[in-house]
């Protein structure tokens, strides 16, 4: 008979740790959207328009962490907001690229304080040495997690 695990044990799990945080930061800054009329979703991919204009859907899915068809509708519910439009590629008329128009724009660049707060509060008793450790932490543990992809 096997010996039942410990809750610490699954309290110490990275993964179960990166989730409840992300959980907890997620559904706070989920409220401070709601006046904006956004979601988290949408929030992301207004965020990753802002910083890296103009991206195809393949381009913004990883930014935004959205599979496309989960994106396809984020950008059709942006879109009949007046938040984004989609533009045909000026190096390749197949290829549609997503841009935030002046309105989605203006939104974004709104909220960006407000996002920077929450990222200061979460981040209030670490010094600047361990906020740029944890950040390449995160970065590497996301490189990383590409490889879990193989072991399906």
């Amino acid at each position: 008979m096997k010996t039942p695990k410990r809750p610490q044990e699954l309290e110490l799990a990275i993964p179960f740790l990166l989730t409840r945080a992300g959980g907890r930061m997620g559904n706070a800054f989920a409220k401070a959207l709601k006046p904006f009329g956004l979601g988290l979703s949408e929030w992301r991919v207004c965020a990753s328009l802002l910083y890296v204009p103009r991206q195809t859907l393949s381009e913004l899915s990883v930014h935004a962490t959205s599979d496309i068809s989960a994106l396809s509708r984020i950008i059709d519910r942006l879109e009949d907001q007046d938040l984004v439009k989609r533009e045909r590629s000026a190096t390749d008329g197949r290829s549609i690229r997503i841009a935030l128009t002046e309105k989605g724009e203006e939104l974004a660049q709104s909220i960006v304080p407000i996002a920077k707060r929450h990222e200061a509060v979460v981040l209030r008793d670490f010094d600047a040495t361990d906020v740029q450790a944890l950040r390449a932490m995160l970065l590497k543990v996301y490189e990383n997690a590409e490889a879990l992809d193989d072991l399906l």
